[in-house]
């Protein structure tokens, strides 16, 4: 009878293990889910603006590449679109990855005011092309008027 009883608590310990791993693997370790390119004082606009999400990693060479593109982006268009930076190598995006269907990196996905996809690209974009593509769905990519 001792072993039985020892049995059911042995499965249920092992049984409580594994969930308590699953939900963790799954992602509800309460961490923020995305590496933003926010400045840390965020100014409230009233209109809504088109988004770019650019999924990378820190160990990609054509990532690293960007890296200093989409940074002057963001402070130079910061008016104009909003910039989010979703590093694929930490686990608590990977399932925003697989949502997203990312199968390379670097990918760029350009979204309309109302969060619909409206462009998606894989590989190495500059500046350039980047701004030439807003412009090319509509966007108005004027540098911001300095004060």
């Amino acid at each position: 009878m001792k072993s039985q009883n020892k049995k059911r608590l042995f499965t249920s310990v092992i049984a409580v293990v594994i969930l308590v791993v699953g939900l963790l693997l799954m992602g509800c370790s309460g961490k923020k889910d995305t590496v933003e390119v926010k400045t840390s004082v965020e100014v409230k606009t009233v209109a809504k603006l088109p988004k770019m999400v650019d999924f990378w990693s820190p160990t990609c060479p054509p990532c690293k590449a960007m890296l200093p593109i989409l940074a002057e982006l963001h402070e130079e268009y910061a008016h104009a679109f909003d910039l989010v930076k979703v590093d694929v190598s930490l686990t608590q995006n990977q399932q925003r990855a697989v949502q997203n269907q990312i199968q390379y990196i670097p990918t760029q996905i350009f979204y309309d005011e109302n969060g619909k996809q409206i462009f998606r690209h894989t590989g190495f974009l500059s500046k350039q092309q980047i701004l030439d593509k807003w412009r090319e769905l509509g966007y108005d990519m004027s540098p911001k008027a300095k004060d």
